[in-house]
């Protein structure tokens, strides 16, 4: 299976120390190694468009020629660790893959360019790396109100739904769990893995399962109504593939006017009839699509591809324009503003104006995908982080935001906003470069300042995640996410 290139800045660590460095020809034995041109310490800035941040890189040559590095990035809070030996030299630069870094020296001064977007970087020698700041203690969190075992781990987010909460598990079973005492109402056994987060259309419950087929539910009794496999194996080359998305993203369906429309891993969207699962037809997108589909003022749908499009078509299935971001498209599409924001796994997010599709505004997370899809709340929005680890209110209109809070893990799915309080869902890593710290944190929407923590830790099965990997959600004056340990629980929304 093909690793991701970074959600993980530790898994793709170690794909580095797997590739064969492109050192010069071996020196006779018992020769000193070759002195090494870049060797010692390198602090400077890469330019991004919402402005620099710091960098600093270590490099040394080990006794058996290899070339060691150490990395400085404090706005991934990375400061100053050793990572391993890198790629080396090709063509008179030297080449970090992982952080997909380019760099020439010239005297003094190591300029290229950093990541899938090709920031500029500039380096100097020297180490006036900035110090790694005290973390201080979370104030904790109110005490559950319940918890629901669905004996396996879920990377789904629940819904709810006249206080009831659907969701699906890595086991293939459904649940519809009471959202006032955590019974369950129901369970429904898919026998495929869910991951995806299912939809209310009526009296039917939807979701898309790991075999890529879309499933139709009673809502009232979980019985099922009808499957139609989205995959065309003739289409796409092959069967439906293990989800190739690292963390298991997984289409979101639309219901619209008796119709469904979602997205495939075989590079379509379809329509399909909400009353017996035909499919009406299908729209070539040209890469798999892993995100919800977003409805129109004018009757247009909007969704991303992993080919970095984001395409609008009407609800026959004619394309009416698609934008091209950098990267793969791994978030919905929202509109704020009159402009459509989508995150992307080149390490940025972009903005890109409605009515003639031109760019708006960009911001790097980094060296960190974009995973989280926006909510938006009264003129701005809020989003999560994967590696960036921060939950952030944005101003649509500059694209900066007014606040960026630390939580201290990964935020893959849509924060909960109240009128006080932003609820995130946060994802730690085993091994990981960065120090992970997984739960779910409530934040003051003025400030971001963290009003309380929920912290959870590394479930007992053969993953390496703990905490939460999905959204959360808010059911009246209560809260409810789910997570890798295995529950679904409830908190006070306060």
């Amino acid at each position: 299976m093909k690793l991701p290139h970074l959600l993980s800045l530790a898994l793709a660590a170690l794909c580095v120390a797997a590739l064969p460095a492109q050192q010069p020809a071996a020196a006779p034995a018992n020769a000193a190694p070759a002195p090494l041109a870049i060797a010692g310490a390198w602090h400077g800035e890469v330019s991004a468009p919402q402005g620099a941040f710091e960098i600093g890189l270590r490099f040394a040559r080990l006794p058996d020629g290899k070339i060691e590095f150490g990395l400085h990035l404090p706005s991934m809070h990375i400061f100053d660790q050793k990572v391993g030996p890198f790629a080396g030299e090709k063509d008179g630069a030297y080449l970090i893959p992982f952080l997909d870094i380019v760099l020439k020296l010239a005297g003094d001064q190591l300029t290229g360019t950093f990541g899938k977007a090709h920031l500029p970087v500039t380096l100097a020698r020297g180490d006036a790396f900035s110090k790694k700041p005290a973390t201080p203690p979370d104030p904790a969190a109110p005490a559950p109100l319940w918890e629901y075992n669905f004996g396996t781990l879920t990377f789904g987010s629940p819904i709810v739904h006249d206080g009831i909460a659907y969701i699906g598990a890595r086991d293939g079973r459904f649940h519809a769990v009471r959202t006032s005492d955590g019974t369950a109402a129901w369970t429904f056994a898919n026998g495929n893995r869910i991951d995806g987060r299912a939809v209310v259309a009526g009296d039917s419950i939807i979701f898309v399962d790991g075999k890529i087929e879309l499933v139709c539910l009673n809502r009232a009794d979980g019985t099922l109504r009808w499957r139609t496999p989205l995959h065309d194996a003739a289409i796409a080359g092959g069967p439906a593939p293990e989800n190739p998305t690292f963390n298991r993203r997984t289409a979101t369906p639309l219901v619209l006017a008796e119709t469904v429309y979602v997205g495939s891993s075989d590079g379509g969207l379809y329509a399909l009839d909400l009353a017996t699962g035909a499919k009406r037809w299908r729209f070539a997108a040209g890469a798999p699509v892993f995100t919800g589909v977003t409805p129109l003022d004018d009757g247009s749908l909007l969704f991303g591809a992993m080919d970095g499009s984001v395409v609008r078509i009407d609800t026959s299935g004619n394309e009416l324009a698609r934008l091209n971001a950098g990267g793969a498209v791994s978030t919905t599409p929202v509109v704020i503003g009159g402009l459509v924001i989508v995150g992307c796994r080149d390490y940025m997010m972009y903005a890109f104006r409605l009515s003639d599709g031109a760019s708006a505004w960009k911001f790097s997370y980094g060296f960190s995908w974009v995973e989280s899809t926006p909510s938006v709340q009264d003129g701005v929005f809020y989003v999560g982080g994967s590696d960036w680890a921060r939950v952030s209110e944005f101003d649509p209109a500059t694209g900066r935001p007014r606040w960026a809070t630390a939580v201290g893990g990964m935020t893959w799915g849509t924060p909960a906003v109240t009128a006080d309080t932003v609820f995130a869902g946060v994802t730690c890593q085993k091994g990981a470069l960065i120090e992970h710290r997984g739960g779910i944190v409530a934040l003051d929407r003025r400030t971001g300042a963290i009003k309380w923590r929920h912290p959870m830790t590394f479930s007992g099965e053969k993953i390496p995640f703990g905490g939460i990997g999905g959204s959360i959600a808010l059911d009246g004056d209560r809260l409810l996410a789910a997570g890798f340990d295995g529950k679904l629980i409830a908190l006070p929304a306060k």
